[in-house]
């Protein structure tokens, strides 16, 4: 557990991230055939958080014991898990590996609760395969629709695409603007029905677009995921 010179310390003399991993110690020298963990970096700052989220992937990995971890924060089930179930009200709504889950939930209670995502109401045409949002038009594959009908599409913010490209179909005015370090984060406003997304974009030394401006817009359309008014379900048909 990487804490041996701190062997001879009363538990009140360890930081958080010591007792922690005390506990962990615990409930493996009885070589359980199943861990539990629920919650457990719950107490701890964001620091400790990051530093005990990989000392138990490493030992998890180490001893080979089935762990089922309980926890509400989804970045940490991503970094820790093979498989995560996304339970709504005790009823599983989805099981897969993080990358299932994240690119392609299965309903869109699934797709708020892990990561965020922007909902937009549109139209499909299934004569010819298209999405349509105002003017905006591209093309969908592997959709289980097979008639005309209006959809709701869920864009990760980080799958717009935005410029200053006056001919684009697709526009906004950006709202606000949050710096972030590695990323920015943009509120725009749709101009073609009035609807706030969020944007995020790499960030950059000398960025040209400010509060205020009329911005085009695409989308990554081989990364959204479409889902009927009706049953919320996922119409995006599994590879």
């Amino acid at each position: 557990m990487q804490i041996y010179e701190y062997r001879d310390r009363k538990p009140e003399q360890l930081s958080g991230g010591q007792q922690q991993r005390v506990a962990l110690a615990r409930a493996l020298v009885i070589k359980p055939d199943v861990l539990l963990m629920d919650e457990p970096l719950s107490n701890l700052d964001a620091k400790l958080r990051l530093e005990m989220r990989q000392v138990i992937r490493d030992i998890q990995k180490e001893v080979g014991i089935t762990t089922v971890y309980v926890t509400h924060d989804q970045e940490e089930a991503m970094a820790i898990s093979d498989r995560i179930a996304v339970m709504e009200d005790g009823i599983i709504q989805h099981v897969g590996t993080p990358q299932e889950i994240y690119h392609r939930p299965s309903n869109m209670f699934v797709a708020t609760f892990i990561g965020r995502t922007n909902f937009i109401k549109g139209q499909y045409r299934a004569s010819e395969k298209m999405v349509e949002l105002g003017e905006y038009r591209f093309a969908i594959e592997n959709i289980s629709l097979e008639k005309d009908s209006p959809v709701i599409l869920s864009v990760r913010p980080e799958d717009f695409i935005m410029g200053k490209d006056s001919d684009a179909p697709l526009k906004g005015i950006i709202k606000d603007s949050f710096f972030l370090g590695l990323n920015t984060h943009q509120l725009v406003e749709l101009s073609h029905n009035k609807q706030l997304v969020e944007i995020i974009s790499e960030s950059s030394l000398d960025n040209p677009l400010v509060v205020g401006e009329e911005v085009s817009l695409s989308i990554k359309s081989h990364k959204i995921n479409l889902y009927s008014e009706d049953s919320k379900e996922n119409l995006i048909k599994k590879a």
